[in-house]
């Protein structure tokens, strides 16, 4: 008869049981995880983001006190060029950077205007540099167009200078793909979901 042998006394036995119970706990998880994701849709979607190759330089002048309107809106090929030009009332005249600019931006200012008719005097900075060309420099959707009311009331080349430079901004824009927790759905990652891209 074989000598009987006490596997529970050898150090080699002991770490492939605990080996063992490692890969059967992880599976356990994985597995788990997979089921609910799989009956909840995924807990995460693929996104196609378009983001400007290019920048935007734009000039906006004051109309009345705390009003502006673009007057001109032009491409450059340097994204970090990007700036904005605004003529005050006074005749003054002063120069902000992107990241000045967004600074300005409400988020009452990201809601469109139907009636623009009746909003004339809502027309701040924020939302003028929002729903222009330049808005797509601060994260507005690219598949929305410029707004005709941000631009010099009456001046046909001031829009027409917006609508080129958005074509612009579009035709040579960057297109990723990339993972965001899907909208609505419960669980710590749902928080954490960027806002980029608002705007309609």
């Amino acid at each position: 008869m074989a000598p009987f042998k006490n596997f529970s006394k050898n150090p080699s036995w002991h770490n492939r049981l605990r080996r063992g119970s490692m890969y059967i706990a992880v599976a356990t998880m994985m597995a788990a995880c997979g089921s609910d994701n799989n009956q909840n849709g995924g807990d995460w979607e693929e996104v196609t983001v378009s983001e400007p190759a290019k920048g935007v330089i734009t000039t906006i002048e004051e109309t009345s006190e705390g009003q502006f309107a673009i007057v001109d809106e032009q491409v450059t090929a340097n994204k970090n060029d990007s700036r904005i030009i605004v003529q005050r009332l006074s005749g003054v005249t002063d120069t902000m950077s992107l990241d000045q600019a967004k600074s300005l931006v409400q988020a009452s200012d990201t809601t469109h205007v139907q009636n623009q008719n009746n909003n004339h005097h809502n027309n701040g900075m924020g939302r003028v540099l929002w729903w222009g060309a330049m808005g797509y420099m601060m994260g507005r959707n690219m598949g929305s167009p410029v707004q005709s009311y941000v631009y010099r009331p009456g001046s046909n080349a001031a829009y027409a200078s917006g609508s080129n430079t958005a074509t612009e901004l579009r035709r040579s824009s960057v297109t990723r793909t990339e993972l965001r927790p899907v909208k609505g759905r419960s669980g710590f990652f749902r928080n954490s979901s960027r806002g980029g891209g608002a705007g309609a």
